[in-house]
């Protein structure tokens, strides 16, 4: 299967439609190019969809719902379980895609890209048919029932996930769906349709609409057909959706980001802990929602951290993200580089002491978008490095003198998506982390791919509303009671 969409064996990107509405393949539109930021190439164009075509595909989804909200549940279980098939029949094209796109290196695409959107369209089928579909309380007939037509909006930094996890709980509830992805990852977009409906998904219940955010990311946020919006990015982009969303009386679901704080108890094994803490800060170089951009340590060990630090920075390998060797890709773009040399500069500013790395613009091959991770600490709790969401290679460490304190650090922040603890005593760690104020907490090096039901979402600017598993599905569903 080729980036277009078309059957084939070899990598294909080249010209996205403005939208893929049923069986339409819609052209025209103004031409968005897709650049990689590793050659620094032009490697295709998308196209935009205006307000007219978002309206067809909407008016397209409504058509559909009725006959696919009646689908029997194990109908919809069996088209997902094929979807993850043919997605892993195609993984290897889906995730060197995803590579072109935005420079993920390929090892992290097969992980995330393809092995685990498989693992979720799988988890999902199950999920739907475990579900509560009907239960009866004190005479009270209680049904979920589908919510509508859902708008799915989402980024470039994981877009294959993205797009499984809200595609699949929405279609597992009977809804159907527009997806407008990132204008940055279009291709990808193509691939994950043609395996849904190659599946036996009827085509007009998932539809593509490319473009950005501003032009057709809020003709759909703001369409009054349109039920639900689920949105993954920024915290602007998920005001300015559910501002949107608001004129149509519209739910949504929003996963705006975080700042993530990895909590190391002072009784972990430092040695095993810090490289694989580090790690999850670095991960898709620090392009991730999740990714652990502050760590809280204990003071009582500073110098051994440090050292620590110094010795995973070291081991990181930057390069072509094609290489198997390669465990760090560019930043997705030369204008993201900048924005994120921005923030290195405005750390140093502020007193940040530099632990370990550089921070600086690093010259390999054409890319102008690779950058040396930096390590930082010495921060006031209020300066922007600890504060705001960067989004590349750049970790804060905050010390602490006792686990209280560790807490508090971990909580004073305006987000609250993710956090890790880790501890040798599980039972602690677990108490710990009951006390942080985030969506999910990961114990002890516990990966997001090893638990595809987990819901996932945030509180406070990290937004609301949940993914993945029983409680993504219902996040779809409308609550009817029949009493009687």
């Amino acid at each position: 299967m080729s980036a277009s969409g078309v059957p084939g064996s070899v990598l294909a990107l080249d010209d996205a439609p403005a939208a893929l509405i049923a069986e339409r393949v819609v052209t025209g539109g103004d031409p968005i190019g897709v650049v990689d930021p590793f050659t620094d190439r032009q490697i295709g164009v998308v196209h935009q969809a205006g307000a007219a075509l978002v309206d067809e595909a909407v008016a397209t989804a409504v058509a559909a719902l009725p006959g696919w909200s009646r689908t029997p549940v194990a109908r919809r279980a069996a088209v997902l379980r094929a979807t993850a098939d043919l997605v892993e029949h195609h993984g290897a094209t889906i995730a060197a895609t995803v590579t072109a796109e935005m420079g993920m290196p390929t090892t992290l695409a097969v992980a995330t890209q393809h092995v685990l959107p498989a693992a979720v369209l799988r988890a999902t089928a199950d999920a739907a048919e475990r579900f509560p579909w009907q239960q009866v309380t004190d005479g009270t007939i209680i049904r979920h029932v589908a919510g509508g037509v859902v708008a799915a909006i989402t980024p470039w930094n994981m877009p294959v996930h993205q797009i499984v996890a809200k595609v699949a709980s929405a279609v597992a509830a009977g809804c159907t769906v527009v997806l407008k992805p990132s204008e940055a990852t279009p291709f990808d977009a193509a691939l994950v349709r043609r395996c849904f409906i190659e599946a036996g998904l009827p085509a007009g219940v998932l539809s593509i609409v490319h473009g950005t955010g501003s032009v057709t990311g809020q003709a759909l946020s703001s369409h009054p057909d349109v039920a639900h919006v689920s949105f993954t990015g920024s915290v602007r982009g998920g005001q300015a959706v559910a501002a949107a969303a608001a004129a149509s009386l519209s739910r949504t679901t929003l996963e705006l980001g975080g700042k993530s704080p990895a909590v190391v108890l002072p009784d972990a094994d430092l040695d095993a802990v810090v490289p694989r803490v580090l790690a999850s800060g670095l991960v898709n170089s620090g392009q991730a929602c999740n990714a652990t951009g502050r760590l809280v340590l204990p003071a009582a060990h500073a110098a051994r951290v440090e050292a620590l630090i110094a010795q995973s920075l070291d081991r990181l390998v930057f390069g072509d993200p094609t290489s198997p060797e390669t465990t760090h890709g560019p930043l997705a773009s030369a204008a993201h580089a900048e924005r994120v040399l921005g923030h290195i500069g405005r750390a140093r500013r502020d007193g940040g002491r530099v632990v370990a790395g550089t921070g600086e613009q690093l010259a390999i091959g054409a890319s102008r978008s690779f950058i040396s991770p930096i390590v930082v600490t010495d921060l006031a709790a209020d300066s922007s490095a600890v504060q705001e969401e960067i989004f590349g290679p750049v970790l804060v460490v905050q010390y602490y003198r006792d686990v209280e304190e560790a807490i508090e650090v971990a909580n004073d922040s305006r987000y609250g998506l993710s956090a890790e603890v880790w501890s040798a005593d599980r039972d602690r760690a677990i108490d710990v982390a009951n006390h942080l104020e985030v969506g999910q907490v990961k114990v002890n090096g516990v990966r997001t791919r090893e638990r595809p039901t987990a819901p996932f979402g945030g509180i406070k600017w990290s937004g609301h509303g949940r993914e993945l598993g029983t409680v993504g599905i219902a996040e779809f569903t409308e609550i009817m009671a029949v009493m009687a």
